[in-house]
């Protein structure tokens, strides 16, 4: 099986062409491991649905599926249009948690339309600036959902021990169902910021798309930062815009790192 693995701001991901509808979690989980194996936050799979639309679905690093990956769409909206599954640079993508925009804005950068964020719902205790006591701290986190949930706390400076220590203790804690994503995050000025997360089912990556969407989100709401933000994740920068609507806009780049052809039995 044919692969190509990309890269967005150090997120990367494995890509295939096949039918969606098919289960690919027990290859994600292999192929994903790293130093034996590929190596990546996740398996990407895109299937052409006509010249202006592609599916796409999306497993973690340990086989569970996602309902939606930022840097993971930007990667496959710059892949469907490399390989000429989309006949333009304006096309949809769709995922488990909906249509996306997808633009091509040059041969490195593409942005996606991420939609609204939902933090009111009948279904899920989403809050806003809620204090969490775990182990000894007390965190003010704001839990809401971007395709993918995702809890933010602003602290006065990042801390990569705090990162590694809490993240997978809140990524499980009984406040999220389904578990969530944590993006801590360090204020610089009003149009830039810090960004580091945890991902549910992948652990701690150079970059988030929907956790840079929902921070930025969050960070507007609160009047923090201005509508559009720079925000630099480990492994490099992502633009978020929030328009009037709520609709949020993610930036950055999409890279090809290399391309492989797989041979393991592991479907």
């Amino acid at each position: 099986m044919e692969f190509t693995k990309m890269q967005g701001a150090g997120n990367d991901f494995i890509i295939i062409e096949a039918p969606v509808s098919n289960d690919f979690s027990k290859l994600s989980k292999s192929l994903c491991q790293r130093r034996i194996s590929v190596g990546a936050d996740g398996l990407m799979v895109v299937e052409k649905k006509d010249d202006q639309t592609v599916y796409m679905r999306y497993y973690n690093s340990d086989g569970s599926m996602g309902e939606m990956c930022g840097n993971g769409a930007r990667c496959l909206a710059m892949y469907a249009y490399q390989h000429q599954l989309v006949k333009a640079k304006e096309f949809l993508i769709l995922t488990l948690s909906g249509e996306v925009k997808a633009k091509i804005i040059d041969d490195v950068n593409v942005e996606i339309e991420m939609g609204k964020p939902t933090y009111e719902s009948n279904f899920e205790n989403y809050f806003l600036n809620k204090e969490i006591k775990i182990e000894g701290h007390t965190f003010t986190g704001s839990y809401i959902l971007m395709g993918v949930p995702h809890l933010m706390i602003v602290l006065d400076k990042l801390d990569e021990e705090i990162l590694m220590k809490f993240g997978p203790i809140l990524e499980r804690h009984p406040l999220f169902k389904e578990g969530t994503n944590i993006n801590f995050i360090e204020i610089l000025d009003r149009k830039n910021v810090k960004i580091d997360t945890w991902e549910r089912g992948a652990g701690h990556t150079l970059a988030c798309g929907t956790g840079a969407s929902a921070s930025g989100f969050l960070l507007n709401k609160f009047g923090q930062v201005e509508e559009s933000l720079t925000l630099q994740a480990p492994g490099g920068f992502l633009k978020v815009s929030v328009s009037e609507e709520e609709k949020i806009y993610l930036e950055g780049p999409a890279v090809t790192v290399f391309k492989g052809d797989n041979k393991e039995e592991t479907l």
